[in-house]
């Protein structure tokens, strides 16, 4: 299959346009993209794009079944949130209303030109079932979490066997991969935390964690153990493999270095962050030290739009407010923590790229919108501060195409968002 589109943005972190650019695509990998005039003869139909071509977006942290309690617990701190709002209404959730959210959260995610998002979410089977039936790429991470409110899904023991179960069934699938998801070091014991070390050093699978979201949970951390976050779940041996750190706001230079050190990566959540007034991250400390950072939204609930175009906007702007700095960041940066830093932060150098090799996963969007284009970079960064779900024209995960013409090709989304509507009214009785 060859793609020729008006601009084609192969490496965000090179943010360069061909316009015109070809993308060749076999067998769900790219084999050649570049300016029109170098490409390769090819026989057969040229599909032809009027906008630009650019990678799927990834998304680093989520929990998108949330979509379920989009709304709820409005204008609570996030401690106050989980314990009173979320996890009581989380423990009645059956798997089907999980694959039903999901589908429907999924398909706002594709829309909105996500192609790859990081999930951490109960009745993880539906989460990954439900983005193999809408060809999403998904990295799932079942959390590990007890609390009374979440009697339903077992103890952390039960937990961690479906898990290690789990990862054997989707071994070398092409869109779903899964991972370790204890939910945070204040909200379990050392126990199931060294435990879930243990398994991902002998199964070499990775880790999502969330680590220093709120001052609170620092404070109960330190009160405990005397230790900063990351350097207690280093005492532990997490840091040693490949973990993203979720949200990673109230972290220490000290804790930078370790992150540095240790290639944690960060998933910054700008939005989430903002709505809970958990803080401003320091992301420009984390770049400078060669931390990878990606962007996340979090979830539905936790922040209502599943949108990696304004979280490219917050992260940006917070950026510069934190530096008090109008050059502390750029749009080329955030651009690249929304594709191919954010497929760093998750190990996978074939995503967040159009370069022979990587996976056919990509956006087309009409830049109509985005005007004057006067200097050659004037087009991306109208993108960053002007873009949004509605320019995404269609959308490739692993070379098939799952939006085309703004439409969600895979599923009914209208019966889908029906009851997933009415699963959500039930929930909240």
């Amino acid at each position: 299959m060859r793609l020729q589109a008006t601009h084609l943005l192969t490496n965000p972190a090179q943010p360069r346009l061909h316009s015109p650019g070809i993308v060749d695509i076999d067998k769900g990998r790219i084999v050649w993209s570049g300016p029109a005039e170098n490409a390769p003869s090819v026989s057969g139909e040229i599909q032809r794009l009027d906008g630009l071509l650019m990678p799927g977006l990834v998304n680093t942290h989520a929990h998108t079944p949330m979509v379920l309690l989009r709304g709820a617990g409005e204008g609570l701190p996030v401690s106050t949130w989980l314990t009173e709002v979320m996890w009581p209404r989380e423990g009645r959730l059956t798997a089907g209303d999980v694959r039903v959210a999901m589908l429907s959260g999924g398909a706002e995610l594709l829309s909105n030109g996500i192609t790859t998002s990081h999930e951490m979410y109960f009745h993880s089977e539906a989460v990954a079932d439900a983005a193999t039936e809408l060809g999403l790429r998904a990295v799932v991470t079942p959390p590990v979490l007890v609390a009374d409110d979440l009697a339903s899904f077992g103890g952390w023991e039960e937990q961690l066997n479906a898990m290690v179960e789990q990862a054997e069934r989707w071994r070398d699938h092409e869109l779903v991969s899964i991972g370790f998801g204890p939910h945070s070091a204040y909200a379990l014991p050392e126990e199931p935390l060294v435990r879930v070390v243990e398994l991902a050093r002998k199964s070499d699978m990775h880790i999502q964690i969330h680590v220093a979201e709120g001052r609170q949970e620092g404070d109960a951390v330190r009160e405990r153990t005397g230790l900063s976050v990351p350097a207690y779940l280093d005492r532990l041996g997490m840091l040693d493999g490949h973990v993203v750190a979720a949200h990673g706001v109230w972290l220490e230079p000290d804790d930078i270095e370790l992150f540095a050190a240790r290639r944690t990566a960060v998933a910054h959540c700008p939005c989430s962050n903002s709505k809970h007034a958990s803080g401003i991250g320091p992301v420009r400390a984390l770049r400078s030290a060669g931390v990878a950072v990606g962007l996340g939204t979090d979830g539905p609930a936790s922040h209502d739009r599943l949108d990696l175009f304004e979280e490219m906007r917050m992260a940006l702007r917070l950026a510069r407010l934190a530096a008090d700095d109008a050059g502390a960041m750029g749009p080329a940066e955030v651009l690249a923590m929304a594709t191919v830093e954010g497929a760093r932060a998750l190990g996978r150098p074939d995503l967040g790229r159009i370069e022979a090799g990587c996976r056919a996963d990509l956006i087309h969007l009409d830049v109509s919108s985005l005007y004057p284009v006067v200097e050659e970079n004037d087009l991306l960064t109208h993108l960053v501060y002007l873009g949004n779900p509605a320019m995404v024209r269609d959308v490739w995960v692993e070379g098939r195409r799952v939006v085309e013409d703004s439409e969600v090709t895979t599923i009914d989304i209208a019966r889908v968002r029906a009851e997933m509507i009415a699963r959500a009214k039930e929930l909240a009785r």
